[in-house]
Order: structure tokens, then sequence, then C-alpha cells
């Protein structure tokens, strides 16, 4: 059996309270005592299969794999690799992450991160990272292929039922996944704080990068009953560019909310005080 790919949105954070104005909000005392106990909950039965953990370098998505999925693995497997194509897609200050410097100070022996740039969150409009339609395509491309390389090392540990757990943001993780399904003009995304789905890759051997290194929903079944929902994938070509529409909509949206909070200085991501 090829390895499994479990893509997570993180738990409960600040701004999901208090507004978009919070840089970088760690994840609330809900989001840590129920949502990522309820995660791990869930994924107890595949903890043992864990190879590795990749996730967005914001202080949410590393919060959420400390609390929901290093805990159930052994010691010294629980490392967090972190990977800046899984960031945040708006230019919010709470879709803006922190220095690594400071990441490192605050989760440092738990990460991952010789290939992660101190400034990795810049996302003013010439950079890969600002919320343009064909930019962020193109990093949850990049974040494809990056996690299809770090699944194949999987396999050829001779891991047969490997599991990546993958830690992103609810509206990236439909980008990542190329399924829209659940996206409405008042929605930019149908993941639930700390819900995971599970996927594998068409084509896991696929010679060189010149393919889309396309995502397939496994069990989907027991996924969507896992998410108590029952919006499978659209079935129609014509439904699903309908609904990468919306999507592109909502992006489109953030670039233009990106301009009004361009001209305010952000603080470099400090911290609120939290118990999460």
């Amino acid at each position: 059996m090829p390895p499994t790919i479990d893509i997570v949105r993180h738990a409960e954070a600040y701004h999901n309270l208090f507004g978009a104005q919070i840089r970088d909000p760690g994840i609330t005392p809900i989001g840590g005592e129920q949502g990522c106990a309820s995660l791990r909950k869930k994924y107890r039965p595949f903890a043992d299969d864990v190879v590795f953990i990749i996730s967005s370098p914001m202080r949410r998505c590393i919060e959420t794999a400390l609390r929901g999925i290093a805990p159930l693995l052994d010691e010294g497997q629980g490392i967090v690799s972190l990977l800046p194509d899984l960031q945040e897609v708006n230019a919010n200050p709470s879709g803006t992450g922190s220095p690594l410097s400071k990441l490192v100070e605050q989760y440092g022996e738990n990460l991952e991160k010789e290939t992660v740039p101190e400034d990795w969150y810049a996302k003013g409009p010439d950079t890969k990272n600002a919320p343009d339609p064909d930019k962020v395509e193109v990093r949850a491309w990049r974040a494809r292929h990056s996690i299809r390389r770090a699944t194949r090392i999987a396999a050829r540990q001779g891991h047969a039922d490997a599991r990546v757990v993958v830690v992103t943001h609810g509206e990236f993780a439909h980008w990542l996944t190329q399924d829209f399904a659940g996206v409405t003009n008042e929605r930019a995304s149908a993941w639930w704080p700390a819900e995971f789905r599970s996927y594998r890759f068409a084509d896991l051997w696929h010679e060189g990068e010149d393919d889309d290194a396309a995502l397939v929903e496994v069990d989907t079944a027991e996924s969507l009953e896992r998410r108590g929902s029952y919006l499978p994938a659209a079935d129609t070509e014509e439904r699903r560019a309908l609904q990468k529409q919306i999507a592109v909509l909502h992006v489109q949206g953030h670039a233009r909310m990106a301009e009004m909070w361009a001209g305010q200085e952000l603080d470099g991501g400090e911290e609120e005080e939290e118990d999460a």
C-alpha cells in the first residue's frame, strides 16, 4: 500500500475569535484542550505509522502539530519540519508569520528548519507568497512536490503503511488538494479546525517535476464521516471550475485587503499571552 498523506487544518486560534489584526496568533485554550485533544483521539489508530510531520511555520500550525500529533509518537520522533509554502493565503497580520529566530526561540528543539529563511513570511506584492491566485496555485504546486519527495523517502525506507502528516490552513488546504468543495461566497474554507483528511499521490513515482503531483482522497466515506460532512468533491468539470472561481475571488479579496494593511508596520510576531 502506498504511503498516506494526512492533511490537518490547525486548531482554533486567537484570530478566529478576535480578528485579523493579531499577528501570527497561537491556538486558544479551547484549540489546545479540546481541538488538539480531539485530533489526538481521532489520529491515535494511525500514529504508529507516522514517518514525517510537515507544517506551515505559522504558530497555530506548529502548536497543532506539537500538541495534536507529536504526543502520539515515540520520544524523538515528534520533530516538525517547517515548509513555508504551506503558510496562510491572506496577507493580514493574522496571516503573516514570525521571523524564524522567534520561532526557534519558542519551539526550537522541536523544529526541523534548516532550509527556512529568516523572512520566510514576506508577502509583499512582488513576493512569491503574495495573495495572488496564480502565485497561490504555484505555491500549492511546490508544496505538493515537496511533500511527494518526503513521501518517496518514507516509501524507500520500507514503511509499507507510512503516513506523512501535513499541518496547514483551511483556505490553503483547498489549493493544496485542488478540491474546492464547500467553498462559498461567505466561506473561504470548508475545513473545520483540527480536522484531517487522508490522501495519496496519484503518481508517487513520476520522474521529474513536470506534473501536477495531484493528490487523491482515500477512504472517502470514512473521511466524510470523520469530519461530519457529506460534501464530496464536485463530480463535474463545470462544477469544479465554478468552485475554484469562488476560491479565486476570495484570494483577490485578500489582495485588496493587503493594500489596506500595507501601510501598517507589523511588530515581528509578538505572541499574545495565552494558555495554549
